[in-house]
């Protein structure tokens, strides 16, 4: 197959696995249907929430994704591993132990900032990847502008996410209508500095791959501001999320040899994660560990993914030779 043709079905299987989540769960929202009443949007979450997660253990497959590991041995291989171990005492006495709702809501909140800032800077990544596989580079302030409507989002949905983990209504009860008028002058904000870059910067954004990938990346977090169910608008950024990474994962393993051992760790690692997912009710420190867990696929990424450093940006357009191509 020509690289042309692969590099448009990437670059549009990437916009389908973006746009299709944050168009259908809203949606369904909008329809009134029952969050719980879909098993294909529960296989959907369970895949893009657990599945995406997990899916950082075929990166373990590749030798040459091992090799930029190797310099870095603390965070690729001696933090996961604490990390399963932790989790597996977790598993086993985790239920004996009792820990203060207070110091869990505040890791969980924290989490939430955390997580709405991954899934963003994710997104500016994306557009850096679609931007360089153009020949054009995105403005490095896009970076940081991004992260007002990630900020947004967060602000909007915390009290509601909280509310549900925490299994108490009364949490951030009083705190909610600020936080969410907030969240409305931090979104408009981004907005107008974000018309301002495009302006000041039309000629990064003349190519329409590269406006459109801003635009989602923009939009991502709307559903937190404008829909009252937090279910269906926290998932539909959620599984937009999951689906890229997955996508990326999978492309980076799609020669056969490698494509195996990489199904193979995704499958393992997957049922592991859900048979923790389904042991996390009402264990407590289970909880928190799967928060941590979560933590780690965070920090192993921040280094994996980095077009701006040499080993990563060598071994990504390797990986994706047919989106550099001249």
């Amino acid at each position: 197959m020509q690289d042309s043709i692969k590099k448009s079905l990437f670059v549009n299987a990437l916009l389908v696995t973006t746009l299709a989540p944050l168009v259908a769960l809203p949606a369904m929202a909008v329809a009134s249907f029952p969050f719980n009443q879909s098993m294909l949007l529960g296989l959907a979450i369970f895949a893009g929430g657990v599945g995406h997660v997990a899916s950082t253990a075929c990166i373990y497959s590749d030798q040459s994704v091992r090799a930029i590991m190797q310099p870095m041995k603390c965070r690729f291989f001696v933090l996961p591993i604490a990390g399963i171990v932790i989790t597996g005492i977790a598993l086993l006495w985790g239920s004996a132990f009792s820990v203060a709702q207070t110091f869990i809501a505040g890791i969980f909140i924290f989490h939430l900032f955390w997580l709405h800032f991954h899934y963003q800077k994710q997104n500016y990544g994306l557009i850096a990847f679609v931007a360089a596989s153009e020949g054009n580079r995105a403005p490095r302030i896009l970076s940081h502008l991004l992260l007002l409507p990630a900020l947004a989002g967060v602000l909007a949905i915390m009290p509601a996410l909280t509310q549900a983990a925490m299994e108490d209504e009364s949490w951030l009860e009083h705190q909610q209508n600020g936080l969410y008028t907030a969240a409305l002058i931090v979104y408009i904000l981004g907005g107008i500095l974000l018309a301002t870059v495009v302006f000041k910067h039309r000629n990064a954004f003349s190519k329409p791959r590269m406006m459109i990938f801003t635009l989602a990346s923009f939009f991502f977090f709307l559903p937190a501001v404008t829909l009252a169910h937090s279910d269906y608008a926290f998932w539909s950024y959620a599984l937009a999320h999951g689906f890229q990474y997955l996508l990326m994962v999978f492309t980076v393993s799609r020669a056969t040899g490698k494509a195996i051992k990489s199904i193979l760790a995704f499958t393992v690692s997957f049922i592991g994660g859900g048979f923790i997912l389904h042991r996390l009710a009402g264990n407590q420190a289970l909880f928190v560990c799967g928060i941590l867990l979560t933590w780690i696929h965070f920090i192993l990424d921040a280094k994996i993914w980095r077009m701006n450093e040499p080993g990563p940006r060598k071994l990504l357009k390797g990986k994706f030779d047919f989106l550099f191509q001249s």
